[in-house]
């Protein structure tokens, strides 16, 4: 725990942590809130993130943000895994959907053709192509073609490092000198499932073909440690066999047509389920909060 002490033990957490939260940033309101997360208080949020919070909760909370478009996110570390999961709705706007600045390159010549050929000139510390198939550019300082000034964004064809296609310029005035081309981002619009269809619907996206049994067993595994939690009214202890072969058979249970698991994952995963590590928290703490300023 970052925020509190040995003084704190048996009181609310939230109400614990509020003061110590509140002293990060006096601009911030902070406050705690130890009744019922109810649809009438989640109502007045644009996000809503939970953490330690049992299934049943966040399927009956993600579902209410769903439908009233508020933002919804679940974190969660047990012992050496972390959880992530994020709802932003059926129509969320990136406004910048690419990480850096837009490229941008002096343009050396553009052809009349169908297509035009332009060519131009790298930054002296790039490398490979500046540009992709499909990117959106415009010009600017063009003399000669100034037909191509102030135009639309049109899209590319990357020919190598140095020369992209743009489409028809036959009809346009000769190129002579200068000019740059600019890439062009645009916004993008994404839809996310709720929770409650993305649990039974998982699309695991992984690097490598192999790490897929991996992923699809800690995902499984999430899921049985809270229907353990609810059987027994307790997690995992600690490096006990018993309870990590109960994991292990439900786990089983919810991805039997699946694919098998991986069972060493779930066993190792439910016997250090209990403990909670700052670096973790840390860790999937600030993926969240980066999710949130999303």
């Amino acid at each position: 725990q970052f925020l509190l002490g040995e003084s704190d033990v048996g009181q609310n957490r939230a109400a614990a942590s509020q003061r110590v939260l509140a002293e990060l940033n006096p601009h911030v309101v902070v406050a705690a809130h130890t009744g019922e997360l109810s649809e009438a208080f989640l109502a007045s949020f644009q996000v809503v993130v939970l953490t330690e919070s049992p299934l049943e909760e966040q399927l009956r909370i993600g579902d209410f943000c769903h439908a009233q478009g508020i933002c919804f996110i679940v974190a969660d570390a047990k012992g050496l895994a972390g959880q992530l999961f994020c709802d932003f709705g059926e129509c969320f706007v990136v406004d910048d959907p690419a990480e850096g600045d837009p490229v941008r390159a002096a343009v050396q010549h553009i052809s009349q053709g169908n297509p035009g050929v332009v060519t131009y000139v790298g930054a002296e510390d790039s490398r490979g192509h500046l540009f992709c198939d499909g990117d959106l550019v415009t010009f600017s300082g063009v003399e000669g073609m100034t037909e191509l000034n102030g135009r639309e964004p049109v899209p590319v064809h990357v020919l190598d490092a140095f020369r992209l296609e743009i489409g028809d310029t036959s009809s346009f005035s000769p190129y002579r000198c200068g000019g740059l081309v600019s890439q062009v981002r645009l916004p993008q619009v994404h839809s996310y499932e709720p929770l409650r269809r993305a649990l039974a619907e998982p699309q695991i996206q992984v690097a490598n073909p192999e790490d897929l049994p991996r992923s699809r067993s800690l995902h499984a595994a999430f899921q049985a440690l809270h229907a353990f939690r609810g059987e027994q009214g307790r997690l995992p202890r600690p490096r006990a066999p018993a309870d990590a072969e109960r994991v292990l058979e439900l786990a089983r249970s919810l991805v039997a047509q699946e694919g098998p698991l991986d069972e060493d994952v779930v066993r190792a995963f439910a016997s250090v389920s209990a403990g909670d590590l700052c670096p973790m928290a840390a860790v999937v703490g600030a993926l969240a909060a980066q999710e949130v300023l999303k």
